[in-house]
């Protein structure tokens, strides 16, 4: 393809395991070299965490699914040499990532002072669990035990379910897409400014960011719990009907709509309800639904609701999605292989740039196979520089201005964090507004709007279009010549028959990045389909890794797929941004929703086709033996991270732990070996547990709903809770971006605008 966003950019890689190394792995995609420091005899600890006991070529299915395209550089940084040769290349790079604990990078000498000494140009990024400060600086920073401190365990699963987390490393991912975004913006301000820059995030913060929806409700709610429905669950705070049902012969999952046009359909009498009511009476809803559900097959359902444009969908589980034309159309799955001959099918890049997927056929990196290359000098130094440059305080998007066309969630969560990171966004939307201003969680408003509204819209301005006037197309091609970025999410072909599609926006600013986010893609028979969160998650395989063994499908209870594909495509503009061309960048919510899968997804392609096995119990990770999972105690839920059996059993006083001294038998008996400690686990408290494990360095944590993060001191020294102001002068409670820019948090203080409220004031700024 055309020459990649990031060519030229070189980026060290300290980091390991998955958060640090999945920023590595974007940034590599987007035409970064990324070269992973590891230690001479083992390498990356990732090179061992085996999922299902999986390896090829030595070294587990996990390190290769997240370091295909990287380099590797082997060195003992306690060794003079060593270290000297690691500084030398700091001094030529661009990026650096680390995530080891507070602490360990001061201990070696290569905190960001000193590695700041060394190339003014560089920018830092950090990953930690916790925060730099803190009495969780030194806890584990692990994904489950993230999770569940987060209050994220709460929104999956049923009312009467115990805490459920996410079945994959969310927290790790979310976080590593987070250290993506600071990375590229501080290079978009390095192009400007010529300085380097300090990125900081937490799984913490990041997960607390990933709730952002839900906790601006709980904020503003007089912080009510979240309260998951009984039956059916997909999201703890929406009404019916809104779930995952089933048939005579599968699941049919439902999206938001009309209650009585839904009866009508299937053969109830169902009135149509207010938002309030629909919240209120779901499970009696749901009840009714499921009942008429089980009477006929998913298809036969399918042919009544989806000529009516009722969003819906089959429930597909990885067998069936790759046999799908749909699957096939995206071209998602690549072979990557290593210079012996050994290949592995996985995933590539969900990003598409100028209209191109991005392939690369280059495995994960043997243990120090760029030592002979980067030794030899071929790192260039050109890019190296010990001059002190002048302190920037600007973000690094100030005076970049976004056209954010979207609706709804995935766009407008790009949108938020370009504008997060300085950026002016400009909401352009039509005389009935954004529809995601009516559309309600729980039964919540302010002033008159729907919580997600202004949890996702604050820190922008509004005009408002008709973009089938000619006055209104006019004053857009105005906006649109006077932009840097142009953002939309609808269905594709929409914006051409208004008049904006790429071809003819390029015509008005060549230099314009026109970002586009889809359901599906722009290709294949899914390409008119409803891009709906819920609807992408029952059709991508990612219902089946969360809840138990014999839950049938079980979604995950907020909208990972929009929020991961707004992600991506605020990468794919910031690239852009970084190397100061136009273009097209376009993501979709279901490469987004495979992309998110690519751990588990490259197992099944190593594995013979073998679908996901989640525990009978205590399911937490479909690929991981036991421990693994929140197990309830005497008093309260424990979560119990990877570690050594043996060693658990004998500071717990279970001996029947013992028994099983393989830690190949920790995945093969995993049920049984569930089973035993959840029985033991009950004999005591959570924090009598933690009194035994934490001083001995087991990774566990104590399970926390939001009222009991917020109360903990952990939580209040990041200050993640902000209060914005709308132009009334009201005010509400909201969360601030994830990201930490050379020290210091990044807050904003305007609200989300009322409909059309910068109207006249954009008109004639744009348009004299």
């Amino acid at each position: 393809m055309k020459t990649l966003p990031l060519k030229g950019i070189t980026v060290l890689e300290f980091s390991q395991y998955l958060a640090g190394p999945y920023a590595g792995l974007r940034l590599a995609d987007l035409g970064a070299t990324v070269i992973k420091i590891e230690r001479p005899d083992s390498g990356d600890a990732c090179r061992q965490l085996a999922t299902k006991n999986l390896y090829a070529d030595g070294d587990s299915l996990v390190f290769h699914t997240i370091n295909r395209n990287k380099k590797s550089y082997a060195a003992n940084l306690k060794d003079p040499q060593d270290l000297g040769n690691v500084k030398k290349l700091i001094a030529s790079a661009d990026v650096m990532t680390h995530n080891f604990r507070p602490g360990v990078m001061e201990k070696i000498g290569l905190d960001f002072d000193t590695v700041k000494g060394l190339n003014p140009r560089i920018i830092y990024g950090e990953v930690t669990g916790y925060g730099r400060e803190g009495p969780w600086v030194a806890k584990p920073g692990q994904d489950l035990l993230a999770q569940s401190v987060s209050g994220l365990t709460w929104l999956t699963g049923t009312a009467d379910a115990p805490p459920t987390p996410f079945g994959m490393a969310i927290g790790d991912m979310i976080c590593g897409t987070h250290l993506a975004q600071g990375i590229l913006a501080a290079l978009v301000r390095r192009n400007k400014s010529g300085q380097g820059a300090r990125i900081e995030v937490s799984l913490l913060e990041s997960l607390l960011d990933l709730q952002f929806e839900f906790l601006t409700t709980y904020l503003n709610d007089g912080e009510q719990l979240p309260k998951r429905s009984k039956t059916h669950p997909a999201h703890a705070y929406l009404g019916a009907p809104y779930g995952i049902f089933q048939t005579l012969d599968g699941y049919i999952a439902i999206a938001m709509g009309s209650l009585k046009k839904l009866g009508g359909l299937i053969g109830l009498e169902l009135e149509e309800a207010d938002a309030q009511t629909r919240y209120a009476e779901r499970d009696e809803i749901n009840q009714q639904l499921a009942a008429q559900f089980v009477k006929k097959s998913t298809q036969d359902w399918l042919a009544v609701l989806e000529p009516a444009d009722f969003w819906c969908s089959d429930v597909l589980d990885y067998e069936r999605m790759m046999q799908h034309p749909a699957f096939r159309s995206l071209e998602m799955k690549q072979t990557v292989s290593r210079p012996n001959g050994v290949k592995i099918d996985t995933l590539r890049c969900p990003v598409r740039i100028d209209g191109e997927r991005i392939f690369s056929d280059v495995a994960a990196p043997v243990l120090g196979n760029a030592n002979a290359e980067l030794d030899a000098g071929l790192l260039s130094s050109a890019t190296a520089g010990s001059e002190d440059v002048a302190a920037v305080e600007e973000r690094p998007l100030e005076g970049k201005v976004v056209l954010d066309f979207s609706q709804f969630l995935s766009g407008p969560s790009a949108s938020l964090r370009l504008g997060d990171f300085g950026a002016r966004v400009i909401k352009v939307e039509q005389p009935g507004g954004d529809i995601c201003r009516k559309h309600y969680v729980t039964d919540v408003q302010l002033n008159g709007e729907s919580t997600l509204f202004h949890a996702i819209n604050r820190n922008k301005e509004s005009i408002c279009l008709d973009l089938k006037s000619d006055e209104g197309k006019a004053v857009a091609q105005q906006l649109i010549k006077n932009s840097d970025v142009m953002i939309h999410n609808f269905r594709p072909g929409v914006m051409e028959e208004l008049g904006f599609g790429y071809e003819t926006v390029a015509s008005l600013n060549p230099e314009i990045i026109y970002g586009t986010i889809s359901g599906y893609g722009t290709e294949g028979p899914w390409r008119e389909k409803p891009g709906q969160d819920l609807l992408v998650q029952a059709v991508s395989g990612l219902t089946w890794l969360s809840g138990n063994a014999d839950d049938g499908p079980v979604p995950m209870g907020l909208a990972v797929t929009d929020i991961l594909a707004g992600a991506q495509l605020a990468q794919g503009i910031l690239s852009k941004l970084v190397a100061g061309v136009g273009g097209r960048v376009a993501v979709s919510l279901y490469e987004a929703a495979l992309d998110f899968q690519f751990e588990p997804l490259t197992v099944y392609f190593q594995d013979g086709g073998q679908a996901p096995e989640r525990t009978k119990t205590h399911n937490a990770h479909a690929y991981l033996g036991a421990p693994y999972g929140i197990y309830q105690t005497a008093g309260g839920y424990l979560a119990l991270s990877m570690g050594n059996l043996m060693r658990m059993g004998e500071l717990i006083g279970c001996d029947a732990l013992l028994n099983y001294p393989e830690p190949a038998s920790w995945f093969t008996e995993r049920d049984k070996l569930k089973a035993i400690l959840a029985e033991h686990l009950m004999t005591q408290s959570t924090d009598e547990w933690l009194a035994v494990l934490e001083p001995a360095d087991i990774w566990c944590a104590k399970v926390l709903d939001w009222n009991m993060l917020r109360a903990s001191e952990a939580f209040q020294c990041l200050e993640m809770e902000q209060t914005v102001e709308l132009s009334d002068g009201s005010t509400y409670r909201t969360t601030r971006c994830p990201v930490k820019l050379d020290g210091k948090r990044i807050f904003t203080s305007k609200g989300s605008p009322k409909l059309g409220e910068h109207t006249e004031a954009i008109i004639e700024e744009f348009t004299k």
